[in-house]
């Protein structure tokens, strides 16, 4: 006989009744009534009523509401040791709000309007745990085991200012003195912030025991460890009093199970004492800085210094204050291949480029205002550079920023047509030698081809085309007349690639060939 399943029973908590009746709708898309039996109510002092008279699995639940909140339900929850798991739904990306959600319990912080993917695999993540729970509790991966795992962790390295019971039975249980050996490592997981923390915590625990039952050295070692979430970090602590390896030997299974997942971390180069962890978990903090040093190896033409840096930064923001972003860009590749070279810290890289956007506000003051408009914006250059992960996105993001910026503030200009042909000029001026097209300078002043081409002949009464190579050939006659260049290389000197073009071009121009032009002259 084919035995019945039992449905997994949802709560669904909102002040907003047309969200859950959307939830309602999503979930049941993907479930079946046999499968989930759904409960809903306005606020959490109803959620709690609920939750005192029926069994439920697990709790889905807004963070503001009217009465009780979402943090008071899950306080609820936690407080009755209630075997129901808990996801919140909030329209608040707010880490203290998503880090005291998941000190309560929560498996899952779901951002509003939500993700209908996400939302349906967390819950089947938690249908499946419901179905295992035994095996769960067998390997203490319960949420309140969690819970006092983190609060040991925070109490260990200084993050908390309560003194906890937990932590003082551990060090006396496992002998641990102000004497005693400790090393430290850290894992990234700010890509999954919001991911299910559960779920996070058994992989990584899991990487942990494995770890412990890989070789025996750890045996040796006889360790004992506390591991955990802070921000953005996962952090395994491994106190013993044997030293006899050195931290990358015996960290090296766990470094490779890392490896293997594709996870960033950073670990002490040395032993600590329990009395350094403050300094251990510093240098577990910097040692993320190699990974944000990601451009590609640049080579110098001659050795560089934090001064070289400074001077380039200040060309760069004195070509940004002029609008002159081609410039701006080939100054900044320059910083940053510097950058790269030099490797300073990841604050002193910060404080480089705030004090290059300062320089330039110094310079132009009307950057003032489309700067300070475009906070909180894609434009956001002081936001760019705090929280880019590493230089090549700084990069990219900063030349479109001051791309941006400089096309916001020429638009605004009274007198920017004017403006927009003095730049072209300027550029082609600048530019001449190379494969310059109608379309590089149009770019250069932030107007469409067309565009650009019209309003220069209004302009200068001339095309582009007739400008640039008159000027070419003026270079050209200065080149005959005051260098023993040969012909071809004139010609290749002023943006000519076939002697042919160039020759045909100096003639019409002049009446001459240039080497008429050359024996007339001399």
């Amino acid at each position: 006989m084919e035995q019945k399943t039992t449905p997994f029973r949802l709560l669904l908590v909102d002040d907003d009744v047309r969200i859950l009746q959307g939830l309602e709708k999503i979930i049941y898309n993907h479930f079946s009534k046999e499968e989930m039996l759904i409960f809903s109510c306005e606020n959490g002092l109803m959620a709690t009523q609920i939750l005192s008279r029926e069994p439920i699995h697990a709790v889905i639940t807004d963070i503001k509401m009217p009465l009780y909140s979402g943090i008071d339900l899950l306080g609820f929850i936690h407080e009755q040791e209630l075997p129901c798991c808990s996801i919140v739904l909030s329209g608040y990306d707010d880490f203290n709000l998503v880090k005291n959600a998941m000190r309560l319990g929560a498996s899952d912080y779901l951002l509003k309007p939500v993700d209908e993917g996400l939302l349906i695999n967390a819950l089947k993540e938690l249908q499946e745990a419901a179905n295992q729970l035994p095996a769960l509790s067998e390997q203490s991966y319960s949420l309140n085991s969690i819970l006092k795992m983190q609060q040991l962790l925070e109490s260990l390295i200084g993050h908390s200012d309560i003194p906890l019971p937990d932590a003082d039975s551990f060090r006396q249980d496992h002998h641990i003195s102000g004497k005693t050996s400790c090393l430290m490592c850290y894992v990234d997981i700010k890509r999954a912030l919001y991911s299910n923390h559960l779920t996070m915590f058994q992989f990584l625990t899991d990487r942990v025991e494995m770890f412990l039952g890989s070789s025996n050295e750890i045996a040796l070692l006889n360790p004992a460890v506390v591991y955990g979430r802070l921000d953005t970090y996962w952090i395994f602590l491994l106190f013993s009093d044997e030293t006899p390896f050195a931290p990358e030997k015996v960290l090296e299974p766990f470094l490779r199970l890392l490896d293997g997942d594709h996870l960033k971390y950073s670990f002490t180069q040395a032993w600590y004492t329990y009395d350094q962890i403050a300094r251990a978990d510093e240098d577990c903090r910097k040692g993320f800085e190699k990974y944000y040093f990601d451009l590609p190896y640049t080579a110098l033409k001659e050795p560089v210094s934090r001064q070289d840096l400074s001077d380039c930064l200040d060309a760069a923001a004195a070509s940004a204050a002029s609008y002159d972003y081609a410039s701006t860009i080939r100054d900044l590749e320059h910083c940053f291949a510097i950058l790269s070279f030099l490797h300073p810290s990841i604050s002193e890289v910060k404080k480089e480029m705030n004090q290059f956007v300062y320089a330039i506000l110094n310079r132009n003051p009307a950057f003032i205002p489309v700067i300070s408009t475009s906070k909180f914006t894609d434009y956001d250059v002081f936001e760019h550079i705090e929280k880019s992960e590493n230089l090549s996105v700084l990069q990219k993001r900063l030349y479109s920023t001051i791309n941006y910026l400089i096309g916001e503030l020429i638009q605004t200009m009274e007198n920017k047509d004017d403006y927009v042909i003095q730049k072209a000029k300027e550029y082609i001026h600048n530019n001449y030698q190379d494969n310059l097209t109608l379309n590089d300078v149009a770019a250069h002043v932030f107007l469409s081809e067309n565009y650009f081409s019209t309003l220069f002949r209004q302009k200068t009464g001339t095309t582009f085309r007739t400008y640039l190579r008159a000027f070419r050939i003026e270079k050209a006659k200065e080149l005959l007349t005051t260098t023993n260049l040969r012909i071809y290389e004139v010609a290749e000197q002023t943006g000519y690639n076939e002697h042919s073009h160039f020759v045909r071009a100096f003639k019409t121009l002049t009446g001459q060939s240039p080497v008429d032009y050359r024996q007339t002259k001399n």
